[in-house]
């Protein structure tokens, strides 16, 4: 029989191919972007990709979320539970999509950031879709079905990319080719689950909306203004700024999307798991979270001081220092930001899976509203450095909720010696490395890395959880 600690390796591994594959693809195409158009193009693609992001947030609306761990609970439900909850998510998906598509005619934008807007809103329908048929799959546990998805449409978008780039094909095409890759994927998405759930076709309705809407509602607004607060910044830049300052500020936010993996992959595996032993199992529900807390903790701490340490190198590796120079001191204040969300993490997923979902919910509608506000004030005045601020405090605030909220789990985590000696050590490492910084980052981080693994390993880490997270570890 499959051990627990097993199955989270295999679904962590599957999710990381999935996240990676698409974070890649991605993350190539900015930088292509970046390099061969120039940060005002730059701009112009990455803040309607940023918008399109924002509204489906506003059309998954907790959604997924809520069918996960609802379907991880109720296993013989799931296919009532899956159409009841595609029928309201299709009224949200064609609402953001439409919204979406007219927003440029109201606010201003240049015509080709308009145009690139009204592209992507097909691409929130899709996406949103994609998404929910995914989060069934991490109901199941059955993540390898995501991966394999993630991999034909990115696989595609990838080869589209390198042909569009060869014929120096206008980025409207680019956009384009994003829309149909999620379109392939939600055809095969939805044979695939309807294989899963055993159906022949999944029916619309919507007769227990009302039930429904009270189970989603918190999860909904958690999901928007989760995500709304650390997104908002670009979106008032690309109505109240410049193409190039949102170039500059998204140069920054792509690469921290990418060191974000870690805790999402690690949350988003285990969400399942945790919400399962939270009903049957506290003793291990707390342990496997204090596992992941210091995890995060040791692993956050490291790539936020490489972030810090070697902003320059980094930024002139992936996009030429000439012109993107304005984005180290911002890569330097989102390396702070980094390891606070690393930190707060599995505060927020303790939350989640233990039904205090409201309490979340509360502290980044509160986040998301200080946000706002100091961002109207601040990006006339400060522009891009002092938008980073904020994102800064409002990290710092969101972080601090989610660890007050659960304090005595917190405090009962990070109090033991083999959780606080490691960051110490850490730390040290980090004041030798800013002493010879100028010496290229590839002749030091493997030695670094290597130190940063032993002390984290061996001095962090009991024997036994040195068994529980290395490959091949079980447990009962």
């Amino acid at each position: 029989m499959q051990t627990m600690a097993s199955r989270i390796k295999w679904n962590s591994l599957f999710y990381f191919l999935s996240f990676a594959i698409r974070l890649l693809t991605n993350f190539l195409l900015f930088v292509g972007i970046a390099r061969f158009y120039g940060p005002e193009t730059f701009g112009q693609f990455t803040a309607a990709h940023t918008l399109s992001t924002l509204f489906i947030l506003f059309a998954d609306f907790g959604f997924d979320t809520l069918l996960t761990t609802e379907v991880a609970r109720h296993r013989e439900r799931a296919v009532a539970l899956t159409q009841q909850f595609l029928s309201i998510k299709l009224i949200f998906c064609v609402a953001s999509t439409a919204v979406m598509f007219v927003l440029p005619f109201f606010r201003g934008a240049s015509p080709q950031t308009r145009m690139l807007i009204e592209i992507f809103s097909f691409y929130v329908l899709l996406s949103a879709l994609n998404n929910f048929f995914f989060a069934l799959f991490r109901g199941f546990e059955h993540m390898h079905q995501e991966t394999r998805i993630s991999f034909i449409i990115n696989l595609l978008l990838l080869a589209l990319l390198v042909i569009f780039g060869v014929l120096h094909i206008p980025i409207i095409a680019i956009a384009i080719a994003f829309v149909g890759s999620r379109l392939l994927g939600l055809a095969i998405a939805y044979g695939v689950a309807r294989k899963t759930l055993g159906v022949a076709s999944l029916q619309l309705s919507l007769g227990e909306w009302r039930t429904i809407w009270k189970q989603v509602a918190v999860f909904g607004c958690t999901f928007v203004f989760g995500n709304l607060f650390f997104m908002l910044d670009t979106v008032l830049m690309t109505f109240m700024g410049n193409d190039h300052d949102v170039g500059i500020y998204q140069s920054v936010f792509k690469i921290v999307a990418l060191v974000l993996i870690v805790p999402d992959i690690l949350t988003t595996t285990l969400m399942p798991v945790l919400s399962k032993l939270h009903r049957e199992d506290m003793q291990r529900w707390d342990r496997i979270g204090m596992l992941l807390n210091k995890t995060l903790l040791f692993v956050g701490l490291g790539v936020s001081i490489v972030m810090f340490v070697y902003a320059d190198q980094i930024i002139r590796l992936v996009y030429g220092l000439k012109e993107y120079d304005e984005a180290v001191p911002i890569m330097r204040i989102f390396s702070i930001i980094v390891f606070v969300r690393y930190l707060a993490e599995t505060s927020a997923l303790m939350l989640t899976t233990s039904g205090l979902q409201r309490t979340r919910m509360n502290v980044v509608i509160a986040a998301t509203a200080m946000n706002f506000a100091l961002n109207l004030y601040v990006l006339p005045q400060y522009g891009i450095l002092g938008a980073a601020s904020v994102s800064l405090l409002t990290n710092l605030v969101v972080g601090l909720g989610y660890i007050v909220a659960q304090r005595a789990l917190f405090i009962s985590w990070v109090t033991r010696l083999k959780t606080v000696l490691p960051p110490f050590i850490l730390g040290a490492c980090a004041l030798g490395l800013w002493q010879i910084r100028a010496v290229p980052m590839f002749y030091v981080l493997p030695a670094v890395a290597g130190l940063f693994f032993a002390v984290i390993y061996f001095m962090g880490y009991t024997a036994e959880e040195r068994l529980l997270v290395s490959v091949g570890g079980k447990t009962s």
